[in-house]
């Protein structure tokens, strides 16, 4: 999707002062830290590949810690694939930001948006020539911002993928899931489960809290990815 919105955006809309080519290099954490510096209101880190630049944005993560701490609202996105790369305890080194942080299970491009102004989007951090965009323009921006937005949510909490236990789920939630997966009443639900209508609704705002979600859809994605609805 983003491809095909770059794509048509330097067709319809192309400007040099709207799609700046960006290649990534060893000076790629110090362009970053100008980006941070310009957010007002809030931005977001979206990182799917494995960055080949050592260590781990550490000035970067202390500006982003110094933003949140100033009121602006900063959040990150992380893939799975990226997390697994990660040093837990390093995610886990400032509180205010894992707060702040989600885990998805999908594979995108690296971005970071500030406000609604600007965004810079890039990939092939693996590769020998690491490429990607500087977008300026509105309707781009919208269509990047959007698919951020999306994974974000269906995304769980840092915390929770990183002390997450499929054994710690007993008969009771998985038959929560299985009930909402089927689209029961909650009247319905709760009489299979042999359980007051209140203890049934008490039952799936937990699992909403356990896997970091906040709505009902949200949740049925999320334990179709972690595998807790095979059986249906």
């Amino acid at each position: 999707m983003i491809d095909r919105a770059i794509d048509e955006s330097q067709r319809d809309r192309g400007g040099a002062e709207n799609m700046i080519h960006l290649r990534p290099g060893d000076g790629w954490e110090l362009e970053l830290q100008q980006l941070l510096r310009r957010v007002r209101k809030e931005a977001m880190l979206v990182v799917s590949s494995p960055l080949r630049i050592q260590p781990h944005y550490q000035a970067s993560r202390v500006l982003v810690a110094d933003l949140l701490a100033t009121g602006r609202q900063v959040r990150l996105l992380y893939s799975r694939s990226y997390v697994e790369t990660r040093d837990p305890a390093l995610l886990l080194e400032h509180p205010q930001i894992h707060a702040q942080t989600r885990v998805v299970d999908a594979d995108f491009y690296n971005m970071a948006i500030i406000d609604t102004q600007i965004a810079a989007v890039w990939g092939g951090m693996s590769e020998q020539r690491p490429h990607g965009f500087v977008v300026r323009d509105p309707i781009l921006l919208r269509v990047i911002r959007q698919f951020a937005r999306t994974l974000w949510g269906s995304a769980c909490d840092l915390s929770v993928h990183l002390g997450f236990e499929l054994t710690e789920f007993d008969e009771t939630a998985l038959a929560v899931l299985e009930a909402l997966n089927h689209g029961l009443k909650d009247e319905v639900a709760a009489r299979r489960l042999s359980v007051s209508l209140r203890t049934y609704r008490r039952y799936v705002a937990d699992m909403m809290a356990r896997l970091g979600v906040t709505t009902r859809f949200q949740l049925g994605s999320r334990a179709a990815e972690l595998g807790l609805l095979e059986s249906s």
